[in-house]
């Protein structure tokens, strides 16, 4: 099957009652027309893409959401792995925004409404749409930017998930090729781990701190990483026995990391 023949990322657009989905601007039939322009390369729709699904929120420095916003994550998901999508990159950055306001929890109601069914229904679609797919990419791009991206999306997944897809990020660490990919996966692991979103307290302070290295820009520094990863390896999952964190500890020490050096981001 070549890249032409491969299913559009849109499939199954027409069978969502969008009648129903109020987008963050008032309107109903705005966001499938403005997936399908995407598709097809028209310029502008990823700026209003965001001012429907996920604006800045009028009142508090937090995203706004509504009924539109999770109907559209499966489409944003789809869209963003696609090689074809034009300003696939946009989409990626708009599809983080979403993920983010899911991490933070609801803090403010929007349209009346308090967010938090509208958030959980975007964790649920992340965590069942395209999963293998970004277990792919995480496998074979050269971008370490790009990786940290993919990982933040997994374990936010993650935290609406039955528990499938944290094996499935456990076997990812397995299967790193190098300590630079072992380390960011060990972070990305631990920070899956952390569970929705709570009341903030003390005992939260090191997943902020994962989460900031998985969003930093540039790739993080060495010693970054280094205290990144030792965080990490207190927070593993607790079915992983002590003799194997410390393995995983003395590979990820070891070797040099090779994820700093990887190609910025393209495409």
């Amino acid at each position: 099957m070549t890249a032409r023949d491969e299913p559009s990322p849109l499939a199954g657009l027409d069978a969502v009652d969008w009648s129903l989905r109020w987008d963050c601007e008032g309107a109903v039939d705005r966001v499938p027309s403005l997936l399908r322009q995407l598709w097809t390369g028209s310029s502008g729709t990823v700026g209003e893409l965001r001012r429907r699904l996920a604006p800045d929120h009028s009142l508090h420095t937090c995203v706004a959401v509504r009924d539109a916003t999770p109907a559209a994550v499966p489409f944003l998901v789809r869209l963003a792995q696609d090689s074809r999508t034009p300003k696939r990159g946009l989409v990626l950055d708009l599809l983080l925004r979403i993920a983010d306001a899911v991490a933070d929890g609801p803090v403010e109601t929007c349209f009346g409404r308090w967010p938090e069914a509208w958030l959980t229904a975007c964790g649920r679609a992340l965590s069942r749409t395209g999963v293998e797919e970004w277990f792919a990419l995480l496998d074979s791009t050269r971008d370490g930017d790009r990786r940290r991206d993919v990982l933040r999306l997994l374990a936010i997944g993650r935290w609406f998930d039955k528990g499938g897809l944290m094996f499935r990020l456990w076997q990812s660490v397995l299967d790193a090729s190098d300590a630079g990919h072992l380390a960011e996966r060990l972070i990305g692991l631990a920070y899956a781990t952390r569970g929705r979103a709570r009341p903030c307290d003390d005992a939260d302070a090191w997943a902020v701190e994962l989460s900031n290295w998985l969003e930093q820009r540039p790739y993080p520094s060495s010693a970054d990483t280094g205290d990144a990863v030792s965080i990490a390896l207190r927070h593993l999952p607790g079915w992983i026995d002590t003799g194997t964190v410390d393995a995983l500890a003395d590979l990820v020490h070891d070797e040099p990391r090779s994820g700093e050096a990887d190609a910025p981001r393209t495409g």
